[in-house]
């Protein structure tokens, strides 16, 4: 099983869009105690698990436009996992979900599990 490895630098958003980061400040904002994700307040230590997915698109030409025109390339989700509850952010281009990501490994104070592609952080087995 794998999970996040901490890391011990902070990340940033140098590296997004002024459209991402506007974005993100409205629906992620972590800080050293807690995460507010899409408005819910969610400490640190009640974090379990991060699952990262590609999200669907339409196979054929309809789903190339939208994924290459419209969204700008491939999107991902994110979804946190705090007990019986979940807040997923929808829809974020690679750099989005690896700033989400890198920043869970930062923050979270015990070993968050992780589901998803490769490369989003770095991961160890427990």
């Amino acid at each position: 099983m794998s999970y996040l490895q901490r890391i011990n630098y902070r990340p940033t958003l140098d590296a997004l869009s002024e459209r991402e980061r506007d974005m993100l400040g409205r629906t992620f904002d972590p800080a050293s105690t807690d995460v507010i994700i899409n408005g819910d307040v969610v400490p640190w230590h009640n974090v379990e698990e991060v699952e990262v997915a590609v999200a669907a698109r339409q196979k054929g030409p309809s789903g190339w436009i939208v994924r290459n025109l419209v969204m700008q390339g491939e999107r991902y989700h994110v979804a946190l996992y705090f007990g019986r509850e979940e807040q997923v952010l929808t829809n974020l281009s690679r750099g989005a979900a690896e700033y989400v990501v890198k920043s869970i490994a930062y923050y979270a104070p015990k070993p968050v599990r992780y589901t998803g592609p490769d490369g989003f952080a770095p991961l160890t087995e427990v």
